[in-house]
């Protein structure tokens, strides 16, 4: 339901936003002194010296390339320059021409200089093109024209909508953003409900990814050792890390989980089974299966997300390395294999996927926000029913590999979506439904807020270091190849301490300071957890506006090692030879501006909805909320300035 508004405020809303869009656009009418620029651009393994190139619109820029070891690209978005750079300032600029008949071609001029005007303002990338080595997809540089007009918009609009939100928090009666009613799929869809009820649904959807990701384990043990001319590099960390972020999440959650083949020989060993229920009637340790191994239970003084978080801060450590090198993104995928076979022949269920997997943690934590769920249709028939076949198993499912009990779950967190509950269920009382985006918001331990402020940073983290133009962080960051053992341990200090001590620490005071505004004797810790939610839409916008750029700029190279997986000079749809040509990169700034103004409005809304059962007063709640909307302001601008500034 939408909030209830009189004219005056609208009015307000109206004034206010047309005065924010004015001031930016205003800035651009400022008059600058043109001058030309002579720079001398120097080309290194992975970056250009100077990395960020400031002129005003207008201006001439003339630029004397040089690279300092390889052969190196220059292809700047938004503008007809692209050149090769080479040793000793030989440089070759591309041109176009057409011929007698009237066609499009393209040749290679010798220059020693390159001279354009720098007629567009904002900020425009320019980026390497020739393969010169693991990070060469990251190695870019930074053309900024004043007036930079789409920053300053976005600076403009996302005070505007932090500082309406704290209003409309304050002014509005009525409930707020309440979103609409769930609707149970299995109801509205009657062939999907048959589909997801077959034994064989969750082996067939997982089946494909099984083939297709042990064929990216081959690839990368033999295939290239460039990153980008090898299938499972790029279809993993660009294609599917794409996917995964800014479609599965949002839209299914967990669904992952569903269908990731990874722990899936481990699943059927333990169960010696690929679809059919070993079902005893006599249970076993409470549930009615005996799997292969010790069938332990997993310790409970660790059954949360701690080693998760940890095992996902020292992957990420290793993270630039890994996503650049198959033979890491191998290595990376066989000791999950290896992991999960081990634990499955001593514990009971996906305890691997629950407590270890790094990448379960942010999935666990992120699918609160998703807007689908497995729920139950009438949790009074739960009640009643004695068997609880969805938990303990029944002769149509499996006892649920994920430890939940359908009837009491309130949250997305901890269910894998792998449908044994709906299988299960004799009384037909477990749906799909779809829901309002941000649902689920209560986290219930600090292990959980963690992993929130995990997320956030290393979205941070990695956005200064592979698509930022600083190229002595990436050096830092690569450390197989640069053998910088000291800058590599700053930067890992400088990871972990921004994750683990110094953005929890401001949130805390953060916290501590709204618990005062909304009056004082509110549970501070309850309070904490509740605001931590602000950082879970947040941060989900946070990593699709991250994962924009490398999949907009690079999806070339998804035809090129379509065709030729294994980097060995195939060319099977003819694709191979594909040219790197980047889709629309000068509007990518602006669609990330907006993808975090999309994570203001998100992450604050929610926030305020999620602090609702401890705050009950409205005014208070709104107070609640001053601190936490201006951290959010705060480092959606931080972002802000390494997309747009």
């Amino acid at each position: 339901m939408a909030p209830r508004l009189k004219k005056s405020a609208i009015l307000v809303f109206t004034l206010t936003l047309a005065v924010a869009i004015l001031i930016p656009v205003l800035l651009r009418f400022i008059p600058y002194e043109t001058r030309t620029h002579h720079i001398s651009l120097k080309a290194k393994k992975y970056g250009y010296s100077p990395s960020r190139i400031v002129v005003n619109r207008g201006d001439t820029i003339v630029l004397k390339p040089t690279s300092l070891d390889v052969t190196h690209g220059f292809l700047l978005d938004g503008y007809p320059v692209e050149f090769i750079i080479k040793q000793q300032g030989l440089n070759f600029l591309k041109y176009d021409w057409k011929d007698d008949d009237g066609n499009l071609q393209t040749d290679w001029d010798k220059v020693n200089e390159i001279e354009f005007v720098a007629d567009k303002s904002g900020k425009f990338t320019f980026r390497c093109f020739q393969t010169c080595g693991n990070l060469h997809p990251f190695m870019t540089g930074e053309l900024i024209v004043r007036p930079n007009t789409a920053y300053h918009l976005f600076i403009s609009l996302s005070v505007w909508l932090t500082l309406s939100l704290l209003w409309l928090f304050r002014v509005s009666s009525g409930p707020l953003f309440a979103g609409f009613k769930k609707i149970n799929l299995l109801d509205r869809l009657p062939w999907l409900k048959r589909i997801v009820k077959l034994r064989s649904f969750q082996f067939l959807v997982i089946l494909p990814n099984f083939v297709v990701f042990y064929l990216f384990i081959l690839s990368a043990l033999w295939g290239s050792p460039v990153g980008n001319r090898n299938i499972a590099i790029i279809f993993v960390w660009i294609a599917w890390w794409f996917m995964l972020k800014a479609i599965i999440v949002p839209l299914g959650g967990r669904f992952w989980c569903m269908i990731c083949p990874l722990p899936a020989p481990a699943e059927w060993l333990s169960r010696r089974s690929l679809t059919a229920v070993r079902y005893l009637q006599k249970p076993f340790k409470g549930l009615h299966h005996r799997f292969t191994g010790l069938q332990k239970d997993w310790p409970k003084r660790i059954s949360n997300i701690w080693l998760q978080n940890f095992l996902f801060l020292a992957m990420i450590s290793f993270g630039i390395i890994l996503i650049t090198r198959p033979i890491a993104t191998a290595f990376l995928f066989l000791l999950i294999l290896a992991a999960t076979l081990v634990l499955a022949l001593i514990y009971r269920q996906r305890v691997f996927c629950l407590y270890l997997c790094p990448v379960g943690g942010f999935l666990g934590t992120y699918s609160m926000a998703s807007m689908s769920e497995i729920r139950v249709i009438d949790p009074e028939v739960c009640r009643k029913h004695k068997e609880k076949s969805c938990y303990v198993g029944g002769e149509g499912g499996w006892a649920c590999p994920w430890k939940q009990y359908p009837g009491k779950m309130k949250r997305n967190n901890y269910c894998g979506l792998c449908t044994e509950c709906i299988k299960s269920c004799p009384k037909d009382n477990i749906g799909v439904f779809m829901r309002p985006f941000g649902s689920d918001r209560a986290l219930k331990g600090y292990d959980e807020m963690f992993n929130a402020i995990i997320m956030l940073v290393v979205a941070i983290a990695f956005s200064v270091t592979m698509l930022g133009p600083w190229g002595f962080i990436k050096e830092a960051a690569n450390v197989t190849e640069s053998r910088q053992i000291i800058p590599f341990l700053i930067y890992l200090a400088s990871l972990w301490g921004l994750t683990l001590l110094v953005v929890p620490g401001l949130f805390a005071l953060t916290t501590k300071g709204a618990g005062r505004l909304a009056g004082g004797g509110i549970n501070h810790r309850a309070l904490t957890l509740r605001l931590a939610y602000i950082l879970i839409p947040l941060g989900i916008f946070f990593w699709i506006a991250f994962s924009l750029p490398p999949i907009m700029t690079n999806y070339s190279y998804i035809l090129s090692v379509l065709s030729d997986p294994l980097g060995l000079g195939w060319d099977i749809f003819g694709t191979a030879n594909y040219s790197f040509k980047p889709f629309i990169p000068e509007w990518i700034p602006v669609i990330q501006g907006f993808l975090l103004l999309a994570g203001i409005y998100f992450g604050l809304t929610r926030g305020y909805l999620a602090i609702g059962e401890l705050i009950k007063d409205p005014r208070s709640r709104a107070m609640a909320m001053i601190l936490p909307s201006l951290f959010a302001l705060f480092v959606v601008n931080v972002l802000a300035k390494l997309y747009m500034g």
